[in-house]
């Protein structure tokens, strides 16, 4: 039976084409420790770098390449993030709609936080926004898309209150990347984490952060460890990058980023168009079916590939169990790691019946999905 994907939000597949051959390539011909071994490899993989680097910085308007740290992930960015710019006593303001990427390491860190509200569609409520702010307010968390409602929010209100206020405006990318045009420099965003197997296409293992300079200097690293450079001292090194690149960079996972977005960046508007052109089909489809009600952004306001369902006629879990079943159709089901995001929509504790083409997805699939779901609903 053939697989049906529609769970890109989770993470992207299939991968952008050249990705594995160059993870392949790279593992059989180019490994090598950067700043370490003596090889002719060395230039290959510094050019890897570099062009993460300028293509990073041309995405996010942001163009000090040397304020870019790569981690193994978006999550462990926002901890080093959070726990590098924040303390114990601090307060800071999130949304309803962050991860529990942003929200663990906060309560981990005994750091405070309000929480704006948000609509009935995942929407901010940025109206009381003003009225949170305290002399212990240091920033201002957003998630720039929600990853269970697929609303994309705007940020130039959040971004003007953190001029207002010279707060830290943080910014979320993981469901709004490369998609969703972001402008650091306009924003005047303090830090932006991204990661690299969803929107980018790339391998799991990859991701990063984007940092003001004034910051990258100056943020305390969530780890510390040998760069190659500055090797007298036992002290953090000083210049940039190498401040931010701790041990051995993730050469494998970040040679296939670096072949995705290079395949990826250039398409990103097709590849974006033909999401939400599919999202838009399955709406179509499933809307209906009885038994079905809609969560999140509505289909015709901002938003991204995430179309989430909840019904009051089959247990949900049941629902993605069967779709598997019977048609190999692979959905993400529960609390999304977003707890607070299903309270603003109404669906906690229960969750949601997530849906996530990717720029794959083809219209066949989404006609079988919505078949079976049919069934499944009509029995």
């Amino acid at each position: 039976m053939k697989r049906i994907y529609l769970d890109n939000a989770a993470t992207s597949y299939p991968k952008a084409p050249g990705t594995a051959e160059a993870i392949t390539r790279y593992i059989e011909e180019g490994c090598v420790s950067l700043y370490r071994t003596e090889s002719r490899k060395m230039e290959e993989g510094f050019d890897i770098l570099y062009s993460l680097r300028q293509m990073l910085g041309a995405l996010y308007s942001y163009h000090h390449d040397e304020c870019i740290a790569f981690t193994r992930n978006i999550t462990e960015a926002m901890n080093w993030i959070i726990k590098g710019l924040f303390h114990e006593g601090d307060h800071v303001i999130v949304s309803s709609n962050e991860h529990n990427a942003v929200m663990r390491p906060l309560v981990q860190s005994g750091i405070g936080f309000s929480r704006l509200s948000s609509d009935s569609h995942g929407f901010n409520d940025y109206t009381t926004l003003g009225e949170m702010i305290t002399r212990e307010t240091k920033g201002i968390i957003i998630n720039a898309a929600g990853n269970v409602s697929g609303a994309i929010q705007d940020l130039t209100i959040a971004a003007e209150k953190a001029r207002e206020y010279g707060l830290l405006l943080i910014v979320d990318t993981a469901q709004a990347s490369p998609y969703v045009d972001i402008n650091m420099e306009e924003l005047g965003i303090a830090a932006l984490g991204f990661t690299g197997h969803k929107g980018f296409l790339g391998p799991s293992g990859t991701g990063g952060m984007i940092l003001r300079r004034d910051i990258a200097e100056r943020i305390d690293p969530l780890i510390a460890g040998g760069t190659g450079s500055e090797s007298d001292s036992e002290g953090l090194p000083h210049a940039l990058p190498d401040r931010l690149s701790p041990g051995t960079e993730n050469m494998t996972g970040l040679t296939g980023l670096e072949a995705a977005m290079r395949w990826t960046l250039p398409k990103r508007k097709e590849l974006s168009d033909h999401e939400i052109k599919m999202t838009e089909l399955l709406y179509e489809k499933i809307a209906p079916i009885k038994g079905i009600t809609f969560a999140g952004a509505g289909i015709d306001e901002p938003r991204t590939a995430v179309l989430s369902i909840t019904s009051d006629k089959r247990d949900i879990a049941e629902i993605a169990s069967l779709l598997l079943e019977r048609g190999n159709i692979e959905t993400r089901v529960g609390l999304h790691c977003a707890p607070s995001a299903h309270k603003a929509l109404g669906t906690f504790p229960t969750g949601t019946l997530r849906f996530s083409p990717g720029p794959f997805t083809t219209e066949d699939e989404i006609e079988t999905a919505a078949t079976v779901l049919k069934e499944i609903m009509d029995e």
